[in-house]
């Protein structure tokens, strides 16, 4: 296993566990999928769908894709604790966008709040590139403005991990979450990640 990416043709009904050091993609019957795999999570999302109704490619196996978490769902007390801090920017007149990073330490969930970020009412960067702790979630909000994953944000979470942006914070808060596996993202519910 020293191939960053590699490619499978899903020929057998059981899929094989993956080769690849970060992801690796899947053709399948009914379209492309790609899968990877860290301490947290296990994955394999749909990437380019087979279009028109006699399109499949024939002498390979269906695929389903797949969100697993490999650690309890998270608190939905980080949720309100991120959105309490986005709610009191607001209130005191800094409409920068926040960040926070949901951690998994000592075997359990904590919310960090990076104390080098840098924000403006667009955006919000942090020099502390990497926590020496497993990041399973960068979570930052758009403060009084609506939640979406902007082209920024596509550019930005390229990593294998769970990403958030709350948004509407100051009157009525939404949120919208997805999973990233190296520059592809499925939206996910709230439900699917916190308990």
């Amino acid at each position: 296993m020293n191939n960053l990416v590699t490619y499978h043709v899903h020929q057998s009904p059981v899929l094989p566990e993956s080769d690849a050091i970060f992801y690796q993609y899947v053709m399948a019957q009914n379209g492309v999928f790609v899968r990877a795999e860290n301490e947290f999570v296990a994955a394999c999302i749909k990437v380019a769908s087979l279009k028109g109704p006699t399109t499949t490619i024939r002498g390979l196996h269906l695929l389903a894709g797949w969100v697993r978490l490999k650690l309890p769902k998270l608190p939905l007390t980080l949720l309100t604790t991120a959105l309490a801090d986005a709610q009191a920017s607001v209130r005191a007149n800094q409409l920068d966008e926040t960040l926070s990073y949901v951690v998994w330490r000592n075997g359990r969930y904590q919310l960090i709040r990076p104390n080098d970020q840098q924000a403006s009412p667009t955006a919000v960067v942090c020099k502390t590139v990497e926590l020496e702790e497993t990041v399973v979630m960068d979570m930052h909000s758009h403060g009084a403005a609506p939640p979406y994953f902007s082209p920024t944000d596509n550019r930005d979470e390229t990593r294998l991990r769970f990403y958030a942006v709350l948004g509407n914070v100051n009157i009525s808060p939404r949120w919208l979450f997805r999973l990233g596996i190296y520059g592809y993202w499925l939206e996910l519910s709230q439900d699917a990640l916190f308990a």
